[in-house]
């Protein structure tokens, strides 16, 4: 249901602008990672980067760790990390530092292209471009609210739980 509520308080160009600032910052560390002669093994990558540090995944973790940022270590010689909308600048230098990077990650969003770009419509229906404001959002969640049937609003029969439907 929040899922949903996201959805239709961003719609498809809300939606839209977060996956290419969440792709941007992906593609600004991947880029600093393999400027700096680290392997990310994806070739096209939306937010999650695999990178290839031979022997040190548990070190580069470890280091992550510390300041506070949980990485996966994928094997001894991988490390697995995702971004995402509340990923700042910060978090990206904290993780290249963490590989032994030392970088400033300038970071700008990213049309997503190649395979990982989408070629049909979403989010198609008006309800997805309709309540932008707060105001709109909470009177359309009670106007949803109004239309269930609860033990505040009247009786709800004995059997009512086994017995949906005896046509």
């Amino acid at each position: 249901v929040i899922a949903s509520m996201y959805s239709v308080y961003h719609g498809p160009q809300g939606l839209t602008a977060i996956a290419e600032a969440v792709h941007g910052k992906a593609v600004a560390l991947r880029d600093a990672l393999t400027g700096a002669g680290l392997e990310v093994v994806e070739g096209e990558v939306f937010d999650t980067l695999t990178v290839t540090v031979p022997g040190r995944a548990a070190e580069v973790v470890a280091t992550a760790l510390d300041s506070g940022i949980t990485l996966w270590e994928q094997s001894a010689d991988q490390v697995r990390l995702s971004v995402d909308e509340v990923t700042t600048q910060a978090h990206l230098g904290a993780v290249a530092a963490a590989f032994g990077v030392e970088a400033t990650i300038q970071v700008e969003p990213a049309g997503i292209g190649g395979a990982l770009e989408r070629t049909s419509e979403f989010l198609t229906h008006p309800t997805f471009h309709r309540y932008r404001s707060e105001t709109a959002m909470l009177r359309y969640l009670r106007r949803l609210s109004d239309k269930d049937f609860a033990l505040d609003r009247g009786m709800i029969p004995l059997g009512s739980c086994t017995m949906k439907l005896n046509a």
